[in-house]
């Protein structure tokens, strides 16, 4: 079983995006999450095979979807 951890600083990551990713990446890996001062700490297990690269995927999605918000006004 493949389990690695991440911390998403907020002020690089949205929460809202990485909930957003969390919510789409459903089935291909599972992510707990919990809050810690001024960021979000991850903990994802899932597949062995494909977990780092799901990993890096989820993160460039929850990336991808704060910079979307911020290109479009968001306070987030």
């Amino acid at each position: 079983m493949f389990e690695t951890r991440r911390v998403f600083q907020h002020h690089l990551y949205s929460p809202d995006a990485l909930a957003e990713t969390k919510e789409a990446y459903t089935g291909f890996i599972e992510a707990t999450f919990e809050d810690v001062e001024g960021a979000t700490a991850a903990t994802f297990s899932g597949d062995e095979e494909n977990g780092d690269v799901i990993v890096d995927a989820f993160c460039n999605h929850a990336l991808f979807l704060t910079i979307q918000a911020h290109r479009q006004g968001s306070s987030e």
